[in-house]
């Protein structure tokens, strides 16, 4: 028991030390591939102190919603410019629709002009504290139920979040970034299962069979893509980075094999260590099972996950996808019209490609289970 818990800690204090160490260190690396900014500007916390001109009426089309002018003024609380007072205009539409009141603390932008003179704006609200609410609210169940595997959860979370806004996101705009999507993908598999699973044959085939999957799945969308002549410059914003990328090194074609390969990661990884847990716990229950029945009862489990885990990932795409279904059906578009506009081809081929690599994670995982978990009387 007490060796059991120094392996726990053990882990947790790598993990913590691994993630510390990635923010510290990443930044002096990656910086060098952003784009310098256009504008010089910064967003700070700001109190409206009177507004002096309201020409506002309800949005006649979005309920909650605000349209016209508006004139104040407002004190700045942070930052170069904290105490002093400027005056500030806000127009609303139905795409923005951040009203100002008297007492409003919000987030407003500074922007120097040419002079040096500063102008000031109203961004947005303030929704930061709610984000920390909920996020405190999830770590408080996750400890609560979970306990010491709960922990270990939250830093697996934390952990994949660090690897993927440090190192993913900046390293698309390396000469290589499918290779590093790849290696980072295989270090989350890699820590996520051991801070779950421990240092066990269970999570090392678990790995190995979402690794499997994963790259599946992505080669599927790479060759797919090529043949249907759609790319990350057709995804979502994917016309936004096409600008960012005529001055950079930013290889957008590689965009739809990557975001495949993260879209996919997590389910892949749900179904995986369930197999695996399954050969485990059949395993103990009867060392002795011939190899045939040992694979079928796992593949009994997997089955079972298929039903449910694909519709999870089908929805997933189908429920961030939803206003777009809603435009096809308020504008009668035809079936060919519709299914071939390249965002909705890719939606598609990233729902059929993730929900394939998932499938075949079971299958993998169940056979590196027979190799690895039943390699002999000890597991």
């Amino acid at each position: 028991m007490k060796k059991s818990m120094l392996k726990d800690f053990g882990a947790v204090f790598l993990t913590i030390l691994c993630i510390a160490a990635t923010v510290a260190v990443a930044p002096h690396f990656t910086e060098s591939y952003r784009q310098q900014s256009m504008y010089t500007q910064n967003f700070v916390s700001g109190t409206v102190l009177k507004i002096t001109e309201n020409n506002i009426e309800r949005d006649p089309f979005v309920e909650g919603r605000y349209t016209g002018s508006q004139k104040f003024t407002v004190r700045i609380n942070e930052g170069k410019y904290k105490g002093r007072v400027f005056e500030s205009s806000n127009t609303l539409s139905s795409l923005r629709s951040a009203v100002a009141c008297k007492g409003l603390t919000a987030v407003f932008t500074v922007r120097l002009s040419k002079d040096g003179t500063p102008s000031v704006w109203l961004y947005n609200y303030n929704r930061t504290p709610y984000i920390y609410f909920l996020v405190l609210l999830l770590s408080f169940l996750v400890l609560a139920v979970g306990r010491m595997k709960g922990l270990r959860s939250l830093l697996s979370l934390a952990f994949t979040g660090v690897v993927l806004l440090y190192i993913v996101v900046p390293c698309m705009w390396t000469p290589h970034p499918v290779l590093i999507a790849v290696i980072a993908s295989m270090i989350i598999c890699f820590v996520s299962f051991i801070l779950i699973a421990g240092f066990t044959r269970k999570a090392l085939a678990a790995c190995c069979g979402t690794f499997a999957g994963i790259l599946l799945a992505g080669f599927l969308s790479y060759v797919f893509g090529k043949i249907m002549n759609v790319s990350g410059v057709d995804m979502e914003k994917g016309e936004s980075l096409l600008y960012l990328a005529q001055n950079r090194n930013f290889k957008i074609t590689s965009l739809l094999f990557v975001s495949i390969l993260i879209s996919s990661l997590g389910a892949t990884m749900d179904i995986a260590v369930s197999i695996a847990s399954s050969a485990q716990q059949v395993f103990e229950a009867n060392p002795d099972l011939p190899l045939r029945k040992f694979f079928s009862s796992i593949m009994a489990v997997g089955r079972d996950i298929i039903g449910t885990m694909t519709n999870t990932l089908i929805l997933a795409f189908c429920g961030a996808s939803l206003p777009l279904a809603m435009m096809i059906w308020g504008y009668h578009m035809e079936y060919v019209q519709f299914i071939n506009i390249p965002l909705i081809v890719i939606d598609i081929l990233q729902a059929l490609s993730g929900s394939i690599g998932m499938i075949a994670s079971v299958a993998f995982t169940a056979v590196l289970s027979i190799l690895i978990v039943r390699r002999d009387k000890t597991v």
